[in-house]
């Protein structure tokens, strides 16, 4: 969770590359200072770090006061966990609507600062599932190459052979040890990693997992 300063959070914004970044790869944002701030600065405010996170909860802190349930469910906590705590993990704004986002998230203002540019958000879908020998590949390569510019990575992954679906999340050259779910039938069976970057196209991004699984596809002949 990352709180923004409703009465300085544009000009953080836009002097700090690490304030953008943090704003970025939240899963919640809590602006505050709102009893203090002019509303129309709050209002333009959110709707930049919506634009620049669409993939997170934005909410505002009245009076330094907060909802508890919004520190909840950040992440799946158990090995069972189910289809909707996934779900609003990898986007706890439209919760099982994410076709609607495909493509690059670039619903930036007319004042977005040259950091909010430089941010990409978007999400990959995979219809058939990994070999681990592919996606470690394509991830490495992807680290290797651009790891600085990864901001964020997490997905919900199905991989040959494993009994359930498999949890991703990383940063730049960093990626946690994958954690298997337990199997369910409701489960989505495609794949789906987001994406998080600075200055990296999404068209980059798919031409190299389609390049690195079509070159283990012609080993296996």
């Amino acid at each position: 969770m990352t709180l923004v300063d409703a009465v300085n959070g544009e000009g953080q914004l836009d002097a700090m590359l690490e304030a953008a970044k943090q704003a970025a790869v939240a899963d919640r944002l809590v602006i505050t200072k709102t009893d203090i701030a002019d509303s129309e600065g709050v209002t333009r405010l959110r709707r930049r770090l919506e634009a620049l996170n669409p993939f997170a909860l934005c909410t505002t802190a009245v009076d330094g006061e907060l909802d508890p349930s919004l520190l909840a469910n950040i992440a799946p906590s158990t090995l069972g966990a189910k289809w909707d705590d996934l779900d609003r993990w990898l986007d706890p704004v439209t919760s099982g609507k994410f076709a609607q986002r495909l493509g690059d998230a670039a619903r930036y203002s007319s004042g977005r600062g040259v950091h909010d540019a430089a941010i990409r958000s978007f999400c990959l879908w995979f219809y058939e599932p990994f070999t681990w020998e592919v996606l470690n590949a394509a991830l490495q390569a992807l680290a290797q190459l651009r790891g600085p510019d990864l901001l964020r990575v997490k997905g919900i992954v199905h991989v040959v052979g494993e009994r359930g679906p498999v949890v991703l999340q990383g940063a730049q050259h960093l990626f946690h040890p994958p954690v298997t779910l337990e199997g369910g039938h409701e489960i989505d069976p495609r794949s789906r990693i987001v994406f998080i970057v600075r200055d990296i196209a999404r068209e980059s991004i798919e031409a190299l997992f389609a390049a690195v699984g079509a070159l283990a596809a012609t080993r296996a002949q």
